[in-house]
Protein backbone atom coordinates (compact mmCIF):
# COMPACT_ATOMS: atom_id res chain seq x y z
CA UNK A 1 0.00 0.00 0.00
CA UNK A 2 2.67 2.66 1.05
CA UNK A 3 4.24 1.73 -2.55
CA UNK A 4 1.03 2.51 -4.03
CA UNK A 5 0.55 5.59 -1.79
CA UNK A 6 4.07 6.80 -2.83
CA UNK A 7 3.35 6.05 -6.94
CA UNK A 8 0.38 8.49 -6.17
CA UNK A 9 2.02 11.33 -4.68
CA UNK A 10 5.17 10.71 -7.69
CA UNK A 11 2.50 11.29 -10.23
CA UNK A 12 -0.35 13.73 -8.74
CA UNK A 13 -1.14 16.49 -6.48
CA UNK A 14 -3.78 14.50 -4.68
CA UNK A 15 -3.44 14.59 -1.21
CA UNK A 16 -1.66 11.68 0.33
CA UNK A 17 0.56 10.54 3.20
CA UNK A 18 3.80 12.42 2.88
CA UNK A 19 5.49 11.22 5.94
CA UNK A 20 6.29 8.08 3.22
CA UNK A 21 10.10 7.40 3.10
CA UNK A 22 11.00 7.59 -0.18
CA UNK A 23 13.04 5.24 -1.59
CA UNK A 24 14.82 4.11 -4.85
CA UNK A 25 13.10 0.70 -3.93
CA UNK A 26 9.66 1.80 -3.61
CA UNK A 27 9.45 3.67 -6.39
CA UNK A 28 11.07 1.32 -9.24
CA UNK A 29 8.17 -1.01 -7.54
CA UNK A 30 5.74 1.61 -7.92
CA UNK A 31 6.22 1.79 -11.73
CA UNK A 32 3.47 -1.25 -11.57
CA UNK A 33 1.04 1.20 -9.79
CA UNK A 34 1.26 3.57 -12.73
CA UNK A 35 -1.46 2.78 -14.67
CA UNK A 36 -3.64 2.54 -11.46
CA UNK A 37 -2.92 5.79 -10.81
CA UNK A 38 -3.73 6.76 -14.20
CA UNK A 39 -7.71 4.90 -13.42
CA UNK A 40 -7.79 7.86 -10.56
CA UNK A 41 -6.98 10.14 -12.44
CA UNK A 42 -9.34 8.90 -15.08
CA UNK A 43 -11.97 9.24 -12.82
CA UNK A 44 -11.41 12.23 -11.39
CA UNK A 45 -11.16 13.83 -15.07
CA UNK A 46 -14.65 11.65 -15.78
CA UNK A 47 -16.55 13.50 -13.19
CA UNK A 48 -15.58 16.95 -14.07
CA UNK A 49 -16.74 16.66 -17.91
CA UNK A 50 -20.22 14.54 -16.75
CA UNK A 51 -20.73 17.45 -14.51
CA UNK A 52 -20.16 20.24 -16.52
CA UNK A 53 -21.67 18.34 -19.69
CA UNK A 54 -24.97 18.94 -17.71
CA UNK A 55 -24.98 22.48 -18.52
CA UNK A 56 -22.02 23.11 -20.62
CA UNK A 57 -21.98 22.79 -24.31
CA UNK A 58 -20.24 19.32 -25.16
CA UNK A 59 -16.62 21.17 -26.36
CA UNK A 60 -16.40 23.24 -23.00
CA UNK A 61 -17.25 20.06 -20.51
CA UNK A 62 -14.66 18.61 -22.11
CA UNK A 63 -11.97 21.32 -22.28
CA UNK A 64 -12.66 21.30 -18.59
CA UNK A 65 -11.97 17.38 -18.06
CA UNK A 66 -8.28 18.08 -19.68
CA UNK A 67 -8.01 20.80 -17.63
CA UNK A 68 -8.99 19.24 -14.55
CA UNK A 69 -6.48 16.35 -15.96
CA UNK A 70 -3.38 19.20 -15.57
CA UNK A 71 -4.24 20.22 -12.21
CA UNK A 72 -4.55 17.05 -10.75
CA UNK A 73 -1.13 15.96 -12.12
CA UNK A 74 0.32 19.73 -12.01
CA UNK A 75 0.93 19.15 -15.91
CA UNK A 76 3.95 17.84 -15.54
CA UNK A 77 3.60 15.20 -18.28
CA UNK A 78 2.61 18.27 -20.67
CA UNK A 79 5.71 20.41 -19.08
CA UNK A 80 7.92 17.48 -20.35
CA UNK A 81 6.11 17.09 -23.63
CA UNK A 82 7.00 21.02 -24.25
CA UNK A 83 10.53 20.69 -23.03
CA UNK A 84 11.38 17.98 -25.08
CA UNK A 85 9.99 19.08 -28.25
CA UNK A 86 11.98 22.17 -27.43
CA UNK A 87 15.42 20.32 -26.86
CA UNK A 88 14.70 17.44 -29.83
CA UNK A 89 14.01 20.06 -32.28
CA UNK A 90 16.52 22.33 -31.45
CA UNK A 91 19.61 21.16 -33.56
CA UNK A 92 21.56 21.09 -30.66
CA UNK A 93 24.42 18.59 -29.80
CA UNK A 94 23.31 16.34 -27.40
CA UNK A 95 24.91 18.34 -24.33
CA UNK A 96 22.77 21.11 -25.08
CA UNK A 97 19.44 19.71 -25.59
CA UNK A 98 20.00 18.08 -22.25
CA UNK A 99 20.71 21.88 -20.95
CA UNK A 100 17.32 22.64 -22.92
CA UNK A 101 15.32 20.26 -20.57
CA UNK A 102 16.65 21.91 -17.51
CA UNK A 103 15.31 25.25 -18.54
CA UNK A 104 12.23 26.12 -17.19
CA UNK A 105 11.16 28.29 -19.95
CA UNK A 106 9.18 27.15 -22.61
CA UNK A 107 10.23 28.32 -26.43
CA UNK A 108 8.22 28.26 -29.74
CA UNK A 109 8.69 24.03 -30.10
CA UNK A 110 7.30 23.83 -26.63
CA UNK A 111 4.44 25.57 -27.28
CA UNK A 112 3.43 24.59 -30.65
CA UNK A 113 3.36 20.67 -28.97
CA UNK A 114 1.22 22.00 -26.33
CA UNK A 115 -1.13 23.21 -28.47
CA UNK A 116 -1.48 20.24 -31.03
CA UNK A 117 -1.47 18.35 -27.67
CA UNK A 118 -4.26 20.00 -25.92
CA UNK A 119 -6.11 20.78 -29.08
CA UNK A 120 -6.43 17.41 -30.62
CA UNK A 121 -7.29 15.74 -27.53
CA UNK A 122 -10.35 18.67 -27.03
CA UNK A 123 -11.13 18.14 -30.61
CA UNK A 124 -11.53 14.24 -30.76
CA UNK A 125 -13.04 13.88 -27.19
CA UNK A 126 -15.84 16.14 -28.67
CA UNK A 127 -16.14 13.99 -31.48
CA UNK A 128 -16.60 10.96 -29.71
CA UNK A 129 -20.12 9.39 -29.31
CA UNK A 130 -19.49 8.33 -25.97
CA UNK A 131 -16.29 10.08 -24.07
CA UNK A 132 -16.90 9.30 -20.81
CA UNK A 133 -14.93 5.85 -20.58
CA UNK A 134 -11.82 7.65 -23.24
CA UNK A 135 -11.86 10.48 -20.52
CA UNK A 136 -10.90 7.35 -17.95
CA UNK A 137 -8.79 5.28 -20.14
CA UNK A 138 -6.77 7.91 -21.78
CA UNK A 139 -4.40 8.47 -18.59
CA UNK A 140 -4.22 4.82 -18.38
CA UNK A 141 -2.95 4.39 -21.88
CA UNK A 142 -0.26 7.14 -21.08
CA UNK A 143 1.03 5.15 -17.92
CA UNK A 144 1.07 1.55 -19.72
CA UNK A 145 4.16 2.24 -21.88
CA UNK A 146 6.27 3.63 -19.16
CA UNK A 147 7.81 0.44 -18.52
CA UNK A 148 8.38 -0.16 -21.83
CA UNK A 149 10.24 3.02 -22.03
CA UNK A 150 11.91 2.54 -18.63
CA UNK A 151 13.19 -1.09 -19.38
CA UNK A 152 17.16 -0.78 -19.15
CA UNK A 153 17.12 3.11 -20.90
CA UNK A 154 19.97 4.88 -19.94
CA UNK A 155 19.79 7.90 -18.07
CA UNK A 156 21.94 10.45 -19.40
CA UNK A 157 22.43 12.59 -16.74
CA UNK A 158 24.40 11.79 -13.77
CA UNK A 159 21.97 12.93 -11.13
CA UNK A 160 18.04 14.15 -10.81
CA UNK A 161 15.08 12.35 -10.05
CA UNK A 162 14.77 9.94 -13.52
CA UNK A 163 18.23 8.44 -12.22
CA UNK A 164 16.34 6.78 -9.64
CA UNK A 165 13.90 4.36 -11.45
CA UNK A 166 14.77 4.67 -15.34
CA UNK A 167 16.64 2.18 -16.80
CA UNK A 168 17.01 -0.20 -12.96
CA UNK A 169 13.60 -1.52 -13.43
CA UNK A 170 13.36 -5.17 -14.07
CA UNK A 171 11.42 -7.20 -16.71
CA UNK A 172 9.12 -8.16 -14.04
CA UNK A 173 8.38 -4.83 -13.24
CA UNK A 174 8.26 -3.66 -17.10
CA UNK A 175 6.08 -6.33 -18.04
CA UNK A 176 3.28 -5.65 -14.96
CA UNK A 177 3.43 -1.99 -16.06
CA UNK A 178 2.33 -3.24 -19.03
CA UNK A 179 -0.03 -6.12 -18.34
CA UNK A 180 -1.91 -3.88 -15.91
CA UNK A 181 -2.31 -0.88 -18.47
CA UNK A 182 -3.40 -3.41 -21.17
CA UNK A 183 -5.64 -5.05 -18.87
CA UNK A 184 -7.56 -2.16 -17.86
CA UNK A 185 -7.80 -0.82 -21.51
CA UNK A 186 -9.44 -3.88 -22.96
CA UNK A 187 -11.92 -4.14 -19.94
CA UNK A 188 -13.35 -0.49 -21.05
CA UNK A 189 -12.82 -1.82 -24.44
CA UNK A 190 -14.80 -4.15 -23.73
CA UNK A 191 -17.60 -2.25 -21.97
CA UNK A 192 -17.95 -0.08 -25.09
CA UNK A 193 -18.46 -3.29 -27.22
CA UNK A 194 -14.88 -2.44 -29.38
CA UNK A 195 -13.63 -5.41 -31.56
CA UNK A 196 -9.79 -4.67 -32.09
CA UNK A 197 -9.19 -5.86 -28.21
CA UNK A 198 -6.37 -7.75 -28.94
CA UNK A 199 -4.40 -5.14 -30.82
CA UNK A 200 -3.80 -2.77 -27.75
CA UNK A 201 -0.38 -4.61 -26.27
CA UNK A 202 0.67 -4.33 -30.01
CA UNK A 203 0.02 -0.84 -30.68
CA UNK A 204 1.24 0.41 -27.41
CA UNK A 205 4.64 -1.95 -27.23
CA UNK A 206 5.30 -0.94 -30.83
CA UNK A 207 4.76 2.62 -30.03
CA UNK A 208 7.04 3.32 -26.91
CA UNK A 209 9.75 1.16 -29.10
CA UNK A 210 9.86 3.13 -31.55
CA UNK A 211 9.61 6.69 -29.65
CA UNK A 212 12.82 5.12 -27.84
CA UNK A 213 14.56 4.31 -30.63
CA UNK A 214 14.45 8.24 -31.67
CA UNK A 215 15.09 10.24 -28.19
CA UNK A 216 17.63 7.49 -27.48
CA UNK A 217 19.43 8.27 -30.94
CA UNK A 218 18.89 12.33 -30.38
CA UNK A 219 20.05 12.32 -26.81
CA UNK A 220 21.56 9.01 -25.72
CA UNK A 221 18.99 8.19 -23.30
CA UNK A 222 15.61 8.58 -21.21
CA UNK A 223 14.53 11.20 -19.21
CA UNK A 224 11.88 12.40 -17.05
CA UNK A 225 10.70 14.84 -19.51
CA UNK A 226 11.26 12.31 -22.58
CA UNK A 227 8.64 9.71 -20.55
CA UNK A 228 6.31 12.90 -19.79
CA UNK A 229 6.27 13.47 -23.42
CA UNK A 230 5.95 9.72 -24.05
CA UNK A 231 2.92 9.92 -22.04
CA UNK A 232 1.06 12.52 -23.98
CA UNK A 233 2.08 10.62 -27.31
CA UNK A 234 0.41 7.68 -26.29
CA UNK A 235 -2.33 9.65 -24.79
CA UNK A 236 -3.35 10.89 -28.18
CA UNK A 237 -2.66 7.80 -30.05
CA UNK A 238 -5.06 6.15 -27.66
CA UNK A 239 -7.75 8.90 -28.91
CA UNK A 240 -7.12 8.65 -32.28
CA UNK A 241 -7.99 4.92 -32.08
CA UNK A 242 -10.95 5.60 -30.61
CA UNK A 243 -11.91 8.13 -32.94
CA UNK A 244 -10.83 6.01 -35.98
CA UNK A 245 -12.71 3.02 -34.40
CA UNK A 246 -15.50 4.86 -33.83
CA UNK A 247 -15.31 6.48 -37.73
CA UNK A 248 -14.96 2.38 -39.21
CA UNK A 249 -17.60 0.66 -36.41
CA UNK A 250 -14.52 -1.58 -35.25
Amino acid sequence: MNTFILALQLMTRLPVNKEIEVTDQRLIRGVVYWPLVGVITGIIDCAVFVILSFFLPKSVAVAGGILCQLLVTGGFHLDGLCDTADALFSARSRERMLEIMKDSRVGTNGVIAAIFDIGLKVMILSRLAHPVMAFLLTPVAGKCVQGVLMYKAVYPRKSGLGASYIGKIGWPVMAGCLFCGVVIIEFGLFLEGHSWLMMCPVVFTVLALAYRFYVEKKIGGMTGDTMGAGNEITEVVFLLCLIIGQRFGI
